[in-house]
């Protein structure tokens, strides 16, 4: 007696191939345009916090002056040099956060304030002042310095 061999009914898969490789090819774009629009904007949230500065401190140039030799028209100084936007011993305020995260860099002891424990609590107190004169010479610090420490910190991505 001969055996007969019954074909089997083609798969789900065989028969709606192509149907699932369009799906796929849609699910992958539809991710890849996901992933695009937070890592846009993840880097603009940081270019605003790089470019946060007070308004007052820009300085505004005329189109004139955009010849070289590049001579701002502006007669006001920035703002930085002002008495109140100074940072020094006794300020509250978010750019201490800033001091105190650059200064965990170096390891220094700010205390156990702040809510991770950590010193890092935005009171510029001795222990701040103390970190800050041993690693960075002074205690006094302008806009532009705590510009510079933010970008510091956005590098090593802090």
């Amino acid at each position: 007696m001969k055996q007969t061999q019954s074909k089997s009914a083609p798969s789900f898969i065989s028969k709606n191939k192509d149907i699932l490789v369009v799906g796929g090819v849609i699910v992958l774009l539809a991710g890849t345009a996901i992933t695009y629009y937070y890592v846009s904007k993840k880097k603009q949230k940081k270019e605003e916090l790089v470019n946060t500065t007070d308004s007052s401190a820009i300085k505004t140039v005329s189109t004139v002056s955009q010849i070289p030799p590049f001579v701002s028209t502006s007669t006001k100084k920035p703002s930085a040099t002002k008495p109140g936007n100074l940072i020094k011993m006794g300020s509250r305020h978010p750019d201490v956060r800033v001091l105190q995260r650059y200064l965990k860099i170096y390891k220094e002891d700010l205390g156990r304030t702040g809510p991770k424990r950590d010193g890092v609590d935005g009171i510029f107190g001795p222990k701040t002042a103390k970190a800050s004169q041993k690693r960075l010479g002074k205690t006094v610090f302008t806009q532009a310095d705590m510009a510079g420490m933010r970008k510091a910190l956005l590098s090593l991505g802090k």
